[in-house]
């Protein structure tokens, strides 16, 4: 099945790029891809591209810091927080103090256990690069094990420097089914693909991202996994 690639709408068919094409003029006039969208016409391409997505799949990007073979052998699994937790503590705690491996113990407790309603049990994804460098995916490629691990830990602490040692930095792009995945806007896949044209014309303009969660593990086959550096 024909996966889209948010991010490069040049890669549409010819009668969708001619869509698209159709909006050049009131791109030109807006500076805002949130706005844009608003217009009737745009809306009305909006939701075309929308539903050419979602009879395909959608390239998502997960942003880690992982062991490479892990993912190429296993795909991206969805687990509970105390699985990924237990796990790390059998797998690399000799690599830690034993008082560092109860301090880290004792803030997953106190914190990580309020946030498992948002982070158990599902995986989260951008649609393009937009957060690349910024946008806190400087602690998800630069730690190791995502914030199931890492949230509250600082780089220049002494757990931060250990968990910057272990793994490396990869975007993992995925093929996902977009009746799968859940967003927080209507028609997602379209405008996201309008707005990456809106800022093939205007590059300077303020573009739509979104996240989106998905709650079924993504198999080897569905994935690539990339350096992030």
């Amino acid at each position: 099945m024909d996966v889209v690639d948010l991010q490069r709408p040049e890669l549409l068919p010819d009668a969708l790029r001619r869509r698209l094409n159709s909006i050049e003029s009131l791109c030109r006039n807006e500076g805002n891809s949130e706005e844009l969208v608003k217009h009737p016409e745009v809306r009305n391409v909006v939701i075309e591209l929308d539903n050419y997505c979602m009879q395909r799949r959608v390239l998502g990007i997960h942003y880690t810091r992982a062991i490479r073979a892990d993912i190429e052998q296993k795909g991206l699994l969805v687990r509970k927080g105390t699985e990924i937790r237990d796990e790390f503590v059998q797998r690399f705690g000799h690599k830690f103090e034993t008082n560092e491996v109860e301090w880290l113990q004792k803030k997953w407790s106190s914190h990580q256990v309020t946030q498992s309603d948002v982070r158990d049990a599902m995986l989260w994804f951008n649609f393009t690069l937009n957060a690349y460098g910024g946008s806190g995916s400087e602690y998800l490629l630069g730690m190791y094990g995502g914030e199931q691990i890492h949230m509250g830990i600082e780089f220049d602490t002494p757990i931060g420097k250990k968990l910057a040692n272990i793994g490396e930095p990869l975007l993992v792009k995925c093929a996902l089914d977009p009746q799968k995945v859940s967003t927080f806007i209507e028609h997602p896949w379209g405008k996201i693909l309008v707005s990456s044209f809106h800022l093939c014309v205007e590059p300077e303009a303020y573009r739509i991202d979104q996240d989106g969660k998905v709650t079924e593990s993504i198999s080897p086959e569905d994935l690539v996994v990339e350096s992030a550096y």
